[in-house]
């Protein structure tokens, strides 16, 4: 389900912006008028509700009077921006949520956070609203504000105020985990890594400890480099005797003798 969500969410978008331009600039309705072929735009609050009966639609207009579902090309209200922009911000998400699927997209440790606190500020600024609008600080009458006229719907004050309230505390709920979590670093140094891992360095093979990980000798850097491996295999399988042995440069001072290597400039 997951991943058609990204889909899901394109149509979604697509279909609702599709509605609005072509309800608002073409017109869903048309009557024919005597002379001529009238569209409308019809109102979307009016469909939720179900006043748009067509039999009465068509006396009004018949009747040269205007009618509540109807208004003329052209016409946004506040209806058709909330319908809008649901559509929109679908069709952006849609994209985005396909892109983060693939692993392609990527956002940084700084946009993350940003993009958080943006987040609470929306869902305080939800929270505060629902809470002003409760207590009558919105209106100078100390009254719910008419949200009718806001969204177009005969929604009761509470139903919007509630709404806006939860949705605020989902919000800020996200985004206070977003801030609290720790970063996890894409890349660490190789000492991090050696002691994240399960290697375990000499020094704690010789105490017996049971602790997995731990940080690498400079032993092992040699034994893991083949610092002390033999140069030529062919000449040590072809050699005889004791007294020649084909030893490997020393890497610590390319053959010219140090602490490292006894000062013989090889390992033998």
């Amino acid at each position: 389900m997951s991943r058609a969500k990204p889909l899901i969410f394109a149509i979604v978008g697509a279909l609702l912006l599709s509605f609005v331009v072509y309800n608002a600039e073409i017109g869903l309705y048309f009557f024919q008028y005597p002379d001529q072929l009238v569209h409308y735009k019809m109102e979307i609050s009016e469909i939720i509700a179900g006043n748009c009966d067509k039999s009465s639609i068509n006396s009004a207009l018949s009747a040269q009077e205007s009618h509540e579902c109807l208004s003329p090309l052209g016409t946004y209200r506040a209806t058709d921006i909330i319908v809008a922009g649901i559509g929109f911000f679908s069709s952006v998400a849609a994209p985005l949520m396909a892109l983060k699927q693939t692993g392609r997209l990527k956002i940084s440790r700084g946009w993350s956070k940003n993009l958080a606190r943006l987040r609470l500020l929306l869902g305080i600024g939800m929270v505060s609203t629902a809470f002003a609008d409760a207590t009558g600080l919105l209106t100078a009458e100390g009254q719910p504000l008419d949200w009718e006229q806001v969204v177009g719907l005969a929604v009761p004050p509470f139903v919007i105020e509630i709404t806006l309230f939860l949705l605020g505390v989902m919000v800020i709920k996200k985004a206070a985990n977003n801030l609290r979590r720790k970063p996890r670093s894409e890349f660490s140094e190789p000492w991090q890594s050696a002691g994240a891992g399960d290697f375990r360095g000499s020094l704690e093979k010789n105490k017996g400890s049971s602790k997995r990980g731990g940080v690498m000798t400079v032993g092992d850097l040699r034994s893991a480099l083949s610092l002390d491996q033999y140069e030529d295999i062919f000449q040590l399988g072809t050699s005889s005797g004791d007294d020649m042995s084909v030893g490997r440069t020393c890497h610590y001072c390319n053959g010219q003798g140090c602490a490292q290597c006894d000062f013989k400039g090889e390992f033998m």
